[in-house]
């Protein structure tokens, strides 16, 4: 079984959105129902199969109690996930579950019923969409889960992005009081790897007027925090309370007027760091055309007074006083063509940088597509940070017979530059075997002396096999192979000195009963570290045993034991015990508690073996061969798929 790792709040968000879709069954349905939501776009990198015969059957209302109703609706909601969950499964036996989310470029939206929507979406990241500072990195792409909901009294917003720069977790909550007054919540976290600043906000606003015309008073709090001490500030964590007050005005279909003003209350700065708190007066215009320019869009925002902390930047020399831009779609899949100025950044009102880019999707050949970003930060004057990227990645869906997947990526800035490649193949050998194998690799060059230049990565090769006649035996074996070299000597901190390590994984899972399934897991890791030991090879093992009980159509219960073992460390043992909730094609949503954990993410897969609740969502290896293996056995090919 394989998880789907998601960073811990991207966790909290998958529970919140199954939560979420339960509450909104007490919220009364509005006057007027609302649109149906739009159908979620094709994904290019895994075809979705109908829907199939675990679909719950209706059971007379007369004949459900409040336990039943309960349960019903859990499975009603999860099986709204299928589409989404499905665009998963073509990539589920990779070694790095955070590579698994790779819809190329497409947003993918879920109807979680009851108004309640689920989102991802991802692109290559750039200066206009990255979660940090706006100073790009190479590495992962731009991935964005989002779930909002729109009711009679409450309109929600749940966010997480993640990416080569960084990551930003947020929320907003939208409260009608009646009388035309709202009540408006939110906050975000933002930690930004390029300059290790951290920033978190919260805000609370009064609101009156309706979604075209209305006027806000607010409060807001905001906080700094530089991880590196690098940044020209007395305080490491500098931080204020702001009020203030803001408004908006849709003027015509397309068009919007902004503004807001807001002052630091009895701000406590250190001696130097004053200019952090500054007042923030800001105004702001966007256009959005319809018609032949739909897609369009011109912006332009203005801050005579702006102060870091009253701004949404973590970084002086990219916060800018004065923003315009503009993008047009160029007629490609995802295809944009953009530029923005900027001008006057909070380190200097004599810096101007001008923001140039193009991103284009292009069909190869049959089941063969490209995508491409290439973008450049252009000082035009003062000391404005340049940057240039270049992305590519090509995909090749010939499923359910074999999948590629590469991305080469290149970044240069002053600060850092960094470089990222990666490739991903999957191939059905014969009817009951399924070759994959994975390998990506990271530079980085960094001008802060207290980075060291590095170059990380990993391969690895795994072959999975299912039993052909009954399907009760199925069993996946991965070598995979890591290392890291910095590019300086005697470089002994941990996480920057030279590594070369072997971990060879393999599992078994055996249903010896229509009801019970066990699993077995083994793993041992060849490490060697220079930052432990003096680079002396730690061998250590790692066994899981898991059986699993279903206890209804879809409720199964399970625990686990696990054996570590370190020849530097001794042993530890782990137990614990969940419910899980299973879905279309077997994808499990599981709630545990561990009384005695083991941390050792590296060498435990999809497990969640440490001390306390968890909450994962995972594949069964069973479910990602039966996936792929189907057409070689002569089952029904679903329509959908080429």
């Amino acid at each position: 079984m394989f998880m789907l790792r998601f960073a811990p709040r991207a966790l909290a968000l998958a529970l919140a959105a199954g939560l979420c879709a339960l509450a909104a069954a007490q919220e009364p349905a509005p006057a007027t129902p609302p649109a149906p939501p739009a159908p979620a776009e094709p994904a290019a990198s895994a075809p979705t199969l109908p829907a199939d015969s675990t679909a719950p059957e209706a059971v007379p209302e007369s004949e459900t109690g409040p336990v039943d109703k309960l349960k019903q609706r859990v499975e009603d909601t999860l099986d709204s996930w299928e589409e989404f969950l499905n665009e998963l499964l073509v990539d589920a036996l990779g070694p790095n579950y955070e590579r698994r989310y790779r819809v190329f470029g497409q947003k993918k939206t879920v109807d979680l019923g009851k108004r309640w929507m689920l989102s991802l979406d991802e692109r290559q990241t750039g200066l206009l969409n990255s979660a940090g500072t706006g100073i790009p990195a190479a590495g992962r792409p731009s991935r964005t889960y989002e779930l909002t909901h729109v009711g009679k009294v409450n309109d929600v917003r749940f966010y997480n992005q993640h990416d080569g720069t960084g990551l930003e977790n947020g929320g907003s909550i939208s409260t009608t009081l009646g009388h035309g007054f709202s009540l408006q919540t939110s906050g975000r976290h933002l930690h930004d790897d390029t300059v290790n600043v951290a920033r978190t906000d919260a805000q609370l606003g009064l609101r009156y007027g309706p979604g075209d015309l209305w006027v806000e008073g607010f409060v807001h709090h905001a906080q700094l925090e530089d991880r590196s001490l690098l940044q020209p500030w007395a305080d490491r964590e500098p931080k204020a309370n702001f009020g203030g007050v803001q408004a908006k005005w849709e003027a015509a279909p397309g068009l919007a007027f902004s503004a807001q003003h807001q002052r630091a209350i009895k701000p406590e700065m250190a001696p130097g760091d004053e200019r952090l708190a500054d007042a923030r007066t800001e105004f702001g215009a966007d256009y959005r055309p319809g018609g032949q320019w739909s897609g369009s869009r011109v912006y332009w925002r203005e801050a005579p007074q702006l102060g870091l902390l009253s701004s949404t930047g973590v970084d002086e020399r990219t916060t800018y006083k004065r923003v315009i831009g503009g993008e047009v779609p160029e007629g490609s899949k995802d295809g944009m063509v953009y530029a923005q100025v900027r001008h006057q950044s909070l380190a200097s009102d004599e810096d101007a940088l001008l923001v140039v880019g193009w991103r284009h999707t292009h069909t190869l050949a049959p089941k063969w597509e490209s995508q491409s970003l290439i973008e450049s930060g252009i000082p035009i004057a003062g000391d404005a940070l340049r940057s240039t990227l270049f992305d590519l990645r090509i995909q090749h869906n010939d499923f359910p017979r074999r999948a590629l997947g590469t991305e080469l990526q290149a970044v240069r800035t002053p600060i850092r530059n960094s470089d990222f490649a990666s490739a991903d193949y999957t191939q059905r050998v014969g009817q009951n075997m399924l070759f994959v194998t994975r390998a990506s690799a990271t530079e980085l060059k960094s001008t802060l002396p207290s980075e060291t230049p590095l170059v990380f990565g990993d391969a690895s090769m795994g072959l999975g096999w299912q039993e052909p006649e009954e399907r009760k035996l199925s069993t996946f074996w991965r070598f995979t192979v890591l290392a890291r070299e910095p590019k300086q000597d005697g470089v002994t901190a941990p996480g920057a000195a030279k590594r070369r390590a072997r971990i060879a994984f393999g599992e078994l899972e055996y249903q010896p009963t229509e009801k019970l399934d066990l699993l077995l897991r083994g793993s041992r890791r060849w490490d060697r570290d220079e930052s432990f030991q003096g680079g002396a090879q730690r061998i250590t093992d790692l066994y899981v045993l898991r059986p699993t009980y279903q206890l209804d159509r879809r409720w199964r219960f399970g625990f686990h034991v696990a054996n570590w073992k370190d020849e530097f460390y001794g042993v530890q043992r782990g137990y614990g015990a969940e419910l899980s909730v299973q879905m279309k094609r077997k994808i499990v949503l599981a709630l545990g508690y561990n009384a005695k954990g083991i941390d050792d993410g590296e060498i435990a897969a999809d497990d969640r073996l440490g001390k306390g609740f968890k909450l994962r969502l995972y594949i069964p290896t069973e479910a990602t061969l039966k996936y792929w293996l189907r057409s070689a056995r002569g089952e029904e090919k679903p329509a959908n798929v080429r």
